[in-house]
């Protein structure tokens, strides 16, 4: 396909995600190229715009969208920008992919669906679980009832970051970014000590799993939730979390979100669905390895081997999310339907389902401060005005 023929996009925000998620998945669909980027980081502009070959690089994001002529924009920014960057691109008529999670507050959350609604722009929010084949087959297994009635399902994501402050790690990440690599920036981890961030880890990574039960079907009707701060002098939000929701079919979701399992940065993710017919097991593999996942069933039969039996084979590097994702929004934009392998229907993300995740890590919040259930019928009486962006310690 010749450039000219190509959809551009722009790119607000070009940190982490962006080079290891959208940048690759742009390139790789082929039908799109990265007309322009925009960061206030020069770093992070600067190594992108090598990186991809961007002509346009701009440190603030309205200048680009007044000087280029683009397509669709993809917003990475951290969440605290989301709502005045929605707000400014749908202005512009713009298709948007917006990164979750969607803000940190419900304010902001009903500002982006408004911006969207009021220039009639498609937003596709960035719950790109929902693209990954090993979830999809999990929605198929549990729509047609393979393991009868689901009990129970627990989630398990751990990673491990550790307090780079003091002590011989302090000692190795300062003689590194002597020599220009800062941990912190490259791989993430300065969100973890920015108040603006509305919360810690399970703030930022619940919204995947509360998004993923929607879309295998389920709702979510109550949640109880214990935290802990374990270093308050680095870092102002919790770095663990356990939280019970009750679902809509009777089940109860077990949610165990850390940063404080030692072993690999790169973490652990492992989820099980538990039925009277059997059980499904997924393992899925960091997303920045942007690998396959792995999903077996083990039904009663399997007790006597022991053994779960695979139900997808993983299939190369450009069917994991991040490259389905794009390959959906590319489609919406250019009005075309090149993935054969989807699901019928519109079943991306939009800014009304990313708000429900808001509303529910935030309601968690909520009821570990408060130590109460929160209920679906008192959900927003209780969490309406409910702002997180200062230091807790429930």
């Amino acid at each position: 396909m010749k450039k000219r023929d190509k959809t551009r996009i722009g790119l607000i925000g070009a940190g982490h995600v962006c080079r290891i998620g959208h940048g690759p998945a742009i390139k790789a669909d082929g039908r799109a190229y990265i007309a322009a980027i925009s960061d206030p980081d020069l770093h992070n502009r600067t190594l992108f715009a090598k990186k991809y070959r961007v002509p346009g690089v701009y440190e603030d994001h309205r200048a680009m969208l007044e000087n280029e002529e683009l397509d669709a924009v993809v917003i990475s920014s951290p969440p605290w920008l989301h709502a005045v960057h929605v707000k400014d691109a749908a202005g512009k008529g713009l298709p948007i992919l917006c990164e979750k999670p969607m803000a940190t507050n419900l304010e902001d959350c009903r500002a982006i669906i408004e911006a969207g609604k009021k220039h009639n722009v498609y937003i596709l929010m960035g719950h790109c679980k929902r693209f990954e084949p090993g979830h999809q087959r999990i929605r198929e297994l549990l729509m047609k009832g393979s393991i009868g009635r689901i009990f129970q399902i627990n989630i398990f994501w751990y990673f491990f970051i550790p307090n780079l402050t003091v002590g011989p790690l302090a000692k190795i990440a300062g003689k590194l970014k002597k020599h220009g690599f800062d941990v912190d920036r490259e791989f993430g981890f300065w969100r973890y000590g920015d108040v603006r961030a509305g919360g810690g880890d399970f703030f930022d990574h619940a919204p995947h799993y509360l998004d993923i039960i929607r879309f295998y079907g389920m709702e979510i009707e109550q949640v109880s939730c214990e935290t802990k701060r374990c270093y308050p002098d680095i870092r102002p939000y919790e770095d663990l979390a356990v939280a019970t929701f009750k679902l809509s079919n009777g089940a109860i979701l077990l949610y165990d979100k850390n940063i404080i399992c030692t072993g690999s940065p790169y973490g652990f993710e492992r989820g099980y669905i538990y039925g009277e017919n059997g059980k499904i097991a997924f393992r899925a593999a960091h997303a920045y390895k942007r690998r396959r996942m792995n999903v077996g069933i083990y039904r009663l039969l399997n007790i006597p081997m022991d053994i779960y039996k695979p139900v997808i084979f993983p299939y190369g590097r450009k069917k994991t999310m991040f490259f389905r994702q794009m390959k959906h929004f590319i489609d919406n934009v250019r009005h075309e339907n090149t993935m054969k392998d989807g699901i019928s229907g519109s079943w991306g993300a939009t800014p009304e389902d990313s708000f429900l995740t808001i509303a529910w890590t935030l309601a968690s919040y909520k009821s570990a401060r408060d130590g109460i259930k929160i209920t679906r019928e008192n959900l927003f009486r209780e969490i309406d005005t409910f702002q997180t962006d200062c230091p807790h310690d429930w």
